[in-house]
């Protein structure tokens, strides 16, 4: 709201009212502008002469004044009744007085006017002995109106009055609300002897003395008021900055703290700094149970009691106030515990002897979760600024309470997904692995076929130095082959911990490579591997990159015809950030995949496979080299088209992504 004219012409039409109409004057005050209608007391605002209004509110005030009492020259009278009843305020009327005749009076009008409006300039055009020209040059600016005008002439008019003469007489020629660049008024007052002159000097100066020190010891004692009251609203405000700094030192403990016993021990601690209390003491709702159950408390002396620990209320006792108030969900308070109806031999009255309880419902998603109990420090009771503060405060702790609950819930699932994700992890292994074993078991029957043969014919021909040469040479390359093929099999059985370390891609890939080699040779189907020899070490779990090469071979292998071939394709790069990572490819020419199932090869449980005498799609192999790629940090993605094979890409970060630890042990 703009400041452009004074109260104290706010306040003369109020006085005015009150004088003439005998209503409720609440009604007439409503609507008169946003600011003022905060206040808590509008009337008090619009009387005080230190205030200041627009002219706005001020051309509203005179506007509904002329529609209630039915008067249009309401406004006009108002001034004359200012005049009359000393209505001008206090330094106003002394001024005024001070000037002692019109003709001083009219020489000062713009001095008058800029301590107590700005709306317009005042111009004297003419002044003579008994009569004057005026000028009222309005701010095209400002919400005037010719309520306002009407009121100045009743002041011109009526001015004398102030120190005891006649009115003058005024008359308008021009205005400026009938389109007139300004208002103006021609005014005439009688001439009156010298000696009636000198004598309204003396007594005039000797009353506006006398009206000065009164004056003064009122506004001394307004200044007093004005000072308690900024007194007390300085008190109000730090309070309520105090309580604004715990609201956000909550709000950052409950973003940043999400173990449940230690946010509640820094929102009771910030809590009991803001406010006026003994003791505090939350207790939750357990729904299964049907009771509350104390979780939390401070301000007890040493450790809280294991009594009050294993303190329960039924919900349905609502003659328990701590069960009332988690029934109803409103706040309770009762300021003499020895007068109130409260049973004595109940646990926490009779173990605290609280001289005052209060308790707020915690509530969260309009619902209650709890209660927090509190009791004064004095036997004078909780404040009522404190309860006002207990009340911001619980919601906050139930938001808090419900983030907790929900870390540990998620924490909880979070640990089950991991456990359901090894053994899915383990299951999908061990089906590839399981369908496997047939080829194995053939690839190794035939090295121990051809070994068992030479042992037998060893006696017949242990001098022939070519078949003991040969012998020894077959015998010894089977058995490896077969040793390093049991060994693949077992490391990928075998359950370990991640461990994260600087690793051979390529050496990784070639024991994959190996390990289905039984599969590959069965359907004649060439693995040929393509490595960028630029590649170093980089940072892997060679046991989860295992699992991904390892299923990506055996879907290759399963959806490539025989007599087909697939490639692994390795090279170097950068991502966006300009970090160095590697591609891998790996590439078949079978089947291919359909543009409506590419979204969903990696969904667990999804699968295209069909039982055949090789292996049976469980659906989580490629969800699991979706997930052992992403803790990585990388990403994999998928090119295929029907009957035009397959591609899967996969980029690997060579060094450590954020987040994964740097040592892990391999225990």
């Amino acid at each position: 709201m703009k400041r452009e004219t004074s109260c104290i012409n706010s306040r003369v039409i109020l006085n005015y009212l009150e004088a003439h109409y005998d209503g409720d004057l609440s009604p007439f005050l409503k609507g008169l502008d946003p600011e003022i209608d905060a206040f808590d007391d509008p009337l008090e605002f619009l009387r005080d002469p230190n205030n200041w209004i627009s002219c706005t509110v001020i051309s509203k005030l005179y506007e509904r004044t002329r529609t209630l009492l039915k008067d249009e020259n309401a406004a006009y009278k108002i001034a004359r009744y200012a005049a009359e009843n000393a209505e001008l305020g206090y330094a106003q009327g002394i001024i005024v007085k001070a000037f002692w005749s019109i003709k001083k009076g009219l020489k000062s009008l713009q001095k008058i006017n800029d301590k107590w409006n700005i709306s317009k300039r005042i111009e004297l055009v003419e002044i003579k002995r008994n009569r004057a020209i005026i000028r009222l040059h309005w701010d095209p600016q400002m919400d005037v109106s010719k309520d306002i005008c009407l009121y100045n002439q009743g002041a011109y008019t009526f001015m004398p009055l102030i120190w005891g003469g006649n009115p003058i007489t005024l008359i308008e020629k021009a205005c400026y609300f009938e389109g007139a660049p300004f208002c103006e008024y021609h005014i005439r007052w009688p001439i009156r002897n010298l000696l009636h002159e000198i004598l309204s000097r003396f007594y005039t100066s000797k009353s506006v003395l006398m009206e000065t020190i009164d004056e003064m010891e009122k506004d001394k004692k307004v200044i007093e008021q004005k000072y308690e009251e900024v007194n007390r609203l300085n008190e109000d405000l730090n309070y309520k900055i105090k309580q604004l700094l715990a609201i956000q030192e909550t709000g950052k403990a409950i973003i940043s703290v999400l173990d449940l016993d230690k946010v509640l021990t820094v929102i009771m601690n910030i809590l009991s700094n803001v406010c006026s209390i003994n003791r505090a003491m939350i207790m939750l709702v357990n729904k299964e149970a049907g009771c509350l159950q104390y979780i939390h408390g401070v301000g007890f002396k040493g450790d809280v009691p294991e009594v009050i620990k294993e303190y329960e209320v039924p919900l349905d006792r609502v003659s328990n106030i701590l069960a009332r108030v988690a029934s109803t969900g409103r706040p309770e308070y009762i300021s003499h515990v020895e007068r109130s109806s409260l049973r004595r031999e109940n646990i926490v009255l009779a173990h605290g002897k609280p001289s005052s309880v209060y308790v707020v419902p915690l509530i969260t998603r309009s619902k209650v979760i709890g209660v927090i109990a509190t009791d004064a420090i004095s036997s004078d009771g909780l404040p009522e600024e404190t309860r006002e503060t207990l009340e911001v405060f619980g919601p906050q702790i139930a938001i808090a309470i419900e983030n907790a609950r929900l870390y540990s819930t998620l924490q909880e699932q979070m640990h089950e997904l991991k456990r359901s994700h090894a053994l899915l992890s383990r299951a999908e292994k061990f089906s590839f692995l399981g369908n496997l074993s047939a080829r194995l078991a053939h690839e190794i029957k035939n090295p121990l076929t051809s070994i068992r043969t030479f042992i037998q014919m060893l006696p017949q021909k242990f001098d022939d130095e070519e078949f003991r040469t040969d012998f020894y040479g077959i015998a010894m390359e089977e058995t490896d082959r077969v040793n390093n093929l049991i060994t693949e099999l077992l490391e990928l059985v075998k359950t370990n911990k991640p461990l994260y370390k600087f690793s051979d891609i390529h050496e990784v890939i070639d024991k994959m490579i190996l390990l289905v080699s039984p599969q590959s040779k069965g359907k004649r189907i060439s693995v040929v591997s393509n490595f960028d020899p630029d590649i170093a070490l980089i940072w892997i779990d060679p046991e989860k990159i295992k699992q991904v090469i390892l299923n990506l071979l055996s879907n290759a292998l399963d959806f490539t015809p025989e007599g087909g071939q697939i490639k692994i394709i390795t090279k170097k790069s950068m991502d966006k950030d300009g970090n160095n990572c590697i591609n891998i490819e790996v590439r078949d020419n079978g089947t291919g995949i359909s543009e409506e199932m590419i979204e969903k090869v990696f969904d667990p449980y999804f699968t295209t496979k069909h039982k055949s005498t090789i292996h049976n799609g469980t659906g989580l192999g490629l969800f699991i080299v979706h997930q052992n790629v992403q803790d990585h940090g990388g990403t994999i993605d998928i090119k295929s088209q029907v009957d035009q094979g397959a591609s899967f890409f996969i980029t690997l970060p060579c060094e450590p992504p954020s987040g994964l630890p740097e040592k892990q042990d391999e225990g």
